[in-house]
């Protein structure tokens, strides 16, 4: 019986002493673990070892170097077999293994070339999609790229699409969402991966990672993107929301330098989706074109068969009004641009 016993204790044991490896501060021990497994010929576990450490104590420069160092070895390595194999037989996953080989040796062209091809060979497979996003995911978390953390989001997405239970699509999105401090949303992404693989590196760093960070009160991705990148979390309060006189034809709102909601017309809508989406808005458009070169936006339009919204940027802010009737257009415009009966009421 004692034998059986210890048999069954044996994997839980393990499991304690990953979980150890990424406790806070343990980046020195988890480096000597990734060496003892390289030492030994365990190469590929060193470098899941490895992978799993500096997602969890990002940025962690010793790490990210061994890592690196490792991963170029092992691609340099394997780089014959994987070109002997798309000769020979080619297939999706053929193609988008050589993708990443050659994107950890730097081949950027050549890397997207194959994953591309690896889409083309085999639209259904989500390791063209994968390989695609592994090299903007990492772009992002080295060079703080926000486009590259949109566009690996986007081929992660497509790739969780077409094979909703892969593991490494679904660890990928969750350290993705963990570095826009996700957490909540990370939870979820995990779930199904954490009862299959529970002592899986990857899944203990992010889960590690995941009890420091305070949860988020959104479910907007683009939301999350700006608060990464701006480093301010707007917060909308009925209650400190002034009114904005305006006529019944025209719904406004008024967004502070933070994004947040200011004040208001009376007959707006003000459920927390529209609010944030138009916290979005802003925020999008003075990101994108700050990282344009072009300023500070002062004015957009939207025209549709609903109606009509002007956004116009005023000092501290922006101010968005819409009207659901479009040959009110030129008097909205006009009452956007006058100074609106400045006084306001709470």
């Amino acid at each position: 019986m004692g034998i059986i016993e210890s048999w069954m204790r044996r994997p839980r044991q393990d499991e304690e002493k990953q979980m150890d490896l990424f406790a806070a501060g343990a980046e020195s021990r988890l480096l000597q673990a990734a060496i003892r497994f390289d030492d030994r010929g365990q190469r590929l576990a060193a470098a899941r070892l490895l992978r799993a450490g500096t997602v969890r104590f990002h940025p962690w420069p010793d790490g990210e170097l061994a890592l690196d160092q490792l991963e170029r070895t092992l691609a340099r390595e394997s780089l014959h077999t994987l070109q002997a194999a798309v000769e020979s037989r080619y297939s999706a996953a053929d193609a988008a293994r050589l993708s990443s080989a050659l994107e950890r040796l730097g081949d950027s062209s050549g890397a997207l070339g194959w994953a591309h091809a690896a889409i083309e060979e085999d639209p259904c497979n989500p390791e063209g999609y994968l390989a695609i996003a592994r090299g903007y995911l990492r772009r992002f978390r080295r060079d703080e790229d926000a486009v590259a953390g949109l566009q690996a989001l986007r081929y992660l997405t497509k790739a969780c699409q077409l094979h909703a239970g892969h593991g490494d699509c679904l660890r990928s999105l969750a350290m993705l969402l963990l570095l826009l401090r996700a957490p909540s949303a990370a939870a979820k992404v995990l779930r199904p991966i954490s009862r299959a693989t529970p002592s899986d590196p990857m899944v203990l760093a992010l889960e590690a990672l995941s009890t420091e960070i305070p949860a988020e009160n959104t479910s907007n991705v683009q939301e999350l993107f700006l608060r990464w990148e701006t480093g301010t979390s707007p917060v909308h309060s009925e209650e400190t929301t002034a009114v904005i006189p305006a006529p019944d034809e025209f719904s406004v709102w008024e967004l502070d330098g933070t994004r947040a909601l200011a004040a208001c017309s009376a007959c707006a809508d003000q459920r927390q989706e529209l609010t944030e989406n138009l916290s979005v808005l802003a925020g999008s458009l003075t990101q994108a074109t700050t990282r344009m070169g072009l300023g500070q936006i002062a004015r957009v339009t939207a025209r549709s068969a609903d109606g009509v919204l002007i956004g116009l940027a005023e000092a501290g802010g922006v101010v968005f009004s819409h009207t659901d009737r479009p040959s009110l257009e030129n008097s909205l415009s006009r009452w956007l641009e006058s100074d609106r009966g400045r006084e306001r009421s709470r």
